[in-house]
Formats: C-alpha cells, structure tokens, sequence
C-alpha cells in the first residue's frame, strides 16, 4: 500500500492555535445558549478559516523553486548559490512566501522572504554554501511556506527534489620549491609542423595559406612566395602516481592533504599547459590537457577511496615527469622518467 504524500501541509501558527480554540468555545456556547448573535460570530469565524485555506492555497499555486550552483565545487571555499521563485500563474500574485531550506552542509540554513511574486515574475536569492570535504554531497530541498493570508495558518510544499553535487578537493597554492621544479614542464617544442616559435623550414607559398608566414627575404631571393613552417609546440608530459603506504592502515587527516595536494599540482601543470595523466588504485586517466581533463582527473581525486583495486605504474609512456604521491607521506621527490 502507497503512503499518501499530500501536495501541501499545513500547521496552525500560535496565533491560529488560540483563534481555533476561541471559534470552539463560542460554537460551543452558541450551541448551549441558542443566541442567534453568537450563532453569527460563529459563522464568520469559520467563513475566515475556510477563507484563509482558500487564499494561501492560490498563493502557493504555480510557484517553482530552482536552485544555480558554479559549475566547478572545491572544498573549504565559499561556494556562491541563487535560489529563484517564480511564479507561473498568468494572472494572480502570490504574497508572503518564505523559502526554507534545513539541515544544509556546515549547518547554513538557507531562508529568504518574498512579499509578492507577480505573474510571470522570478525572483532570486543569493547564497553561500561552504563544503567541508571532497566528494558527493546531498543538498536538501527547498520548500516554500506561507501565513498569507491572516497568519492563522502555515501552509506549505513539500521539499523539492535533493540535489547531489560533486566537491573537487580544496585546491592550495604549491610551495615555491615546487613551483620551480615543475617551471621547465609546462611547453616543449618538438621538431614537427606547427604553431611554435622556431623555424622548421620553408616551402612555396600555396593559395590559403596565411600570408603572415611568408619570408619576405627569401621570397625576393627566389622570386616567389615563401612560407615558414614553424615548429609545433608540444605541452611536457607528467604523470601523477597516488599511492597509499604499504604498511596500510585507515585513512588519517595526512591523506587528506596530500589529496589536495595531488589536486593542486593537476591545477597548476594543466593550467600551465602541460598533458597530465594519473594513476591510482581507483583506475587511470591517460593522458590529456586542458579544462576537460581537469574536470576528469580532480572528479578522479574527489571520489577516491583508498584500499580499492590495484595500481599499475606506467610503462612505455615516453619522456614524462613522474610525480609520486604517497598518501600520509607527501610529495616523493620527482624524477624523470622514460
């Protein structure tokens, strides 16, 4: 048998409990007098009661609650939300409505106060939530509540749908030793056709082809049009390697930060135009650069697990930078391998 979920619910505020026990005892003694007058008030109390169901029923009507998050989360930073109402009826507004939102992460409770939605109209809230640690988390659902009409009664939706949201480890600046053991890895330039800074050779001008690349020199030398061909530039490799100690053990706070750390080194040498692959019990991510690949290896990071698989180190991946981090030990000095 299905639980009834009912579309609203609704609670008598302080106010509402004492005006419900007022109606009760005047029915009541209008009930035992007979007077007529009493019968009267009686019947106008009810009328606001039904009333206010019917005025704070259209006002929730039609109201919609959507919540904006960054497209990238890290750890233990301020992350910016907007939360907007709207309001999609076509011809009546909606009035005294609180958005509520409980049990957020770090315990920041959300709550913003609309006096009146137009129809058609949306209007937003913003909000900063702060994530305390990498991985998934369950945002709760937003519900809106209403005491419009009279404040008798609170009425409101049931909690929108939980919403699950990735958190990348908190990302640090590295310490400047490292910063200049990584400087050499980030453009390389190989001998092959390209956009590099270095000349490869020369050949004869062909139509489409950008004149910007023509050797004026040469061109007059020869009589014809020159084009220089350029040597490509090719982003250095580097290989992150996660390892967990082989005394084993659970987890402590130190893998934590060297998670982050691992996280923070993918930043840096992506951003500085490197192909950055990594390794890990979890799985592997060959090589790649740019922001897609660095969505790719810090989803990686963030929903690591220790203790899960086995990790095979790479081989034949040509000339790379390996850099091993052991988790609870930090950062192996890195090497050059092949």
């Amino acid at each position: 048998m299905k639980s009834l979920h009912l579309p609203r619910t609704l609670r008598p505020t302080r106010e509402g409990w004492g005006f419900l026990l007022a109606t009760f005892a005047l029915g009541l003694a209008a009930t035992n007098t007979g007077n007529n007058l009493l019968y009267l008030i009686f019947a106008m109390m009810l009328s606001f009661i039904i009333i206010s169901g019917l005025l704070s029923d259209g006002s929730l009507r039609g109201l919609e609650v959507e919540r904006s998050l960054p497209r990238h989360i890290f750890a233990s930073e301020a992350t910016p939300t907007r939360v907007t109402l709207k309001n999609k009826k076509r011809r009546f507004s909606s009035y005294s409505l609180y958005l509520v939102e409980a049990n957020a992460p770090g315990s920041q409770e959300f709550g913003a106060f609309f006096l009146k939605v137009g129809p058609g109209e949306a209007h937003a809230r913003n909000h900063t939530l702060v994530f305390s640690r990498r991985g998934l988390e369950r945002l709760p659902g937003i519900k809106i509540l209403t005491r419009y009409p009279f404040g008798l009664f609170a009425k409101a939706t049931r909690p929108t749908s939980p919403k699950e949201v990735l958190v990348y480890p908190q990302v640090k600046p590295l310490p400047p030793a490292l910063v200049r053991t990584l400087s050499g890895w980030g453009i390389r330039e190989r001998p092959r056709k390209g956009r590099g800074p270095s000349l490869l050779g020369l050949r004869p001008y062909q139509e489409g082809d950008d004149l910007r690349l023509v050797h004026w020199k040469t061109s007059a030398k020869a009589s014809q049009l020159m084009l220089k061909e350029l040597e490509q530039e090719e982003a250095g490799r580097a290989c992150l390697i996660l390892e967990e100690p082989a005394s084993g053990g659970p987890p402590t706070p130190l893998w934590e930060e060297d998670i982050k750390l691992a996280a923070s080194i993918a930043v840096h040498l992506l951003r500085s135009g490197a192909e950055v692959s990594l390794f890990s019990r979890n799985g592997f991510i060959p090589y790649g650069r740019g922001e897609t690949q660095l969505e790719r290896l810090l989803e990686h990071l963030a929903l690591y697990q220790p203790g899960k698989g086995q990790i095979e180190k790479p081989q034949g991946e040509g000339k790379a930078l390996s850099l091993v981090i052991r988790l609870g030990e930090g950062l192996i000095p890195p090497e050059t391998t092949r």
